[in-house]
């Protein structure tokens, strides 16, 4: 019996969105005949962990080793598995020196890293750091295998596997809620960025506006989401809110979310991990990218019918980064009637 060839996806960087998008790498990966690995830290694997073509998934608490030791003890149990290849689809030191340090032969990764890009067998351009502000991530991350001459497959999606368990979650609590007299459109209303913020940091009167406006106009029965660390302020929007509603913030698991998107009929949000998320199940979005530091081209919600919104450029003062932001005025400059017009037509063209 012949053993299949066994490959491992690294991909420790960034947010949720970013290890959803890379969906598309597992499935080029195992139709060129590998057994596919794939390697993430613990806040972000359950992106891929009911990926049908990722064999195991592994974890790590932080981004990279946390030390020398580490290191090595990676590099030895990676060793172990006698992996054939690996792409290294976030870049570190650590990570290159590791994947290096395991032997595995053939190791894809980023140009261009003075300290390590030396250490790949196969080197990739990433053509966002070259100017390409056009070309959508998901199709920049399948420049790694085709660097080893994988051919992605002709239909690419993202895609996040329900199972049944969380349908049946999502619909106990959609079971009962009350709407009053709202008997329009069921739409997801996130309104977090993935960071931990207040309700004085964050423009919450604005996106209350976009959902009063929802409500009023499309009569919208709304679902207000958020994660652990945005409870605060989807709590302050729901305040503000007089018609009826239901607020699931810090209420649901990841693979819950993505059950209650896949149920509605729209989801609106800014660029974020849960936007991605409502792409993979196929639900239809309306993205606000208000920041200068949004690239909404790359980061288009993949695959399905959306809007986005972008308000003129620029909108943010100079040299402000995200992280750090004050007050993410930028969302000022989106006119509640932006929101609403794009969900009426989205929600028209998709019927």
């Amino acid at each position: 019996m012949t053993t299949k060839r066994r490959a491992l996806i690294v991909h420790t960087g960034g947010g949720l969105g970013d290890v959803l998008l890379s969906g598309p790498v597992i499935d080029a990966v195992s139709q060129a005949g590998y057994e596919v690995d794939f390697l993430a830290r613990k806040s972000t694997s359950l992106a891929v962990a009911g990926h049908r073509n990722v064999g195991e998934l592994l974890t790590i608490d932080g981004k990279d080793p946390s030390s020398l030791k580490a290191m090595r003890d990676w590099a030895a149990r990676l060793k172990a598995r006698e992996y054939e290849l690996c792409f290294l689809l976030w870049s570190t030191s650590r990570w290159a020196w590791t994947l290096y340090l395991s032997s595995i032969p053939k190791r894809v990764g980023q140009d261009s890293r003075l300290l390590y890009s030396f250490l790949f067998t196969h080197r990739v351009r990433i053509r966002s750091e070259h100017g390409d502000d056009t070309t959508h991530w998901t199709e920049i991350l399948l420049d790694y295998p085709r660097a080893v001459g994988i051919e992605p497959p002709e239909k690419v999606e993202p895609r996040f596997s329900i199972s049944e368990k969380s349908r049946q979650e999502a619909r106990q609590h959609l079971h009962g809620l009350d709407f009053g007299s709202l008997d329009g459109p069921l739409i997801g209303f996130h309104s977090g960025k993935g960071l931990e913020l207040t309700s004085r940091r964050w423009p919450v009167e604005r996106f209350a506006q976009f959902a009063r406006e929802l409500q009023e106009q499309l009569k919208a029965r709304l679902i207000l989401t958020g994660g652990p660390q945005e409870v605060e302020i989807v709590e302050a929007i729901s305040s503000r809110l007089q018609l009826p509603h239901a607020n699931l913030s810090g209420k649901t698991s990841l693979p819950v979310l993505a059950a209650l998107a896949e149920a509605c009929d729209l989801f609106v949000c800014p660029d974020s991990g849960p936007m991605h998320l409502a792409a993979a199940v196929k639900t239809p979005v309306v993205g606000i990218y208000a920041l200068d530091e949004d690239f909404p081209r790359r980061w288009a919600p993949f695959g399905v019918p959306h809007r986005i919104i972008r308000p003129p450029r620029p909108a943010c003062p100079p040299g402000c980064k995200k992280p750090t932001c004050p007050n993410f005025s930028c969302y000022l400059k989106v006119q509640p009637s932006e929101v609403v017009e794009a969900a009426a037509q989205l929600l028209a063209s998709h019927d």
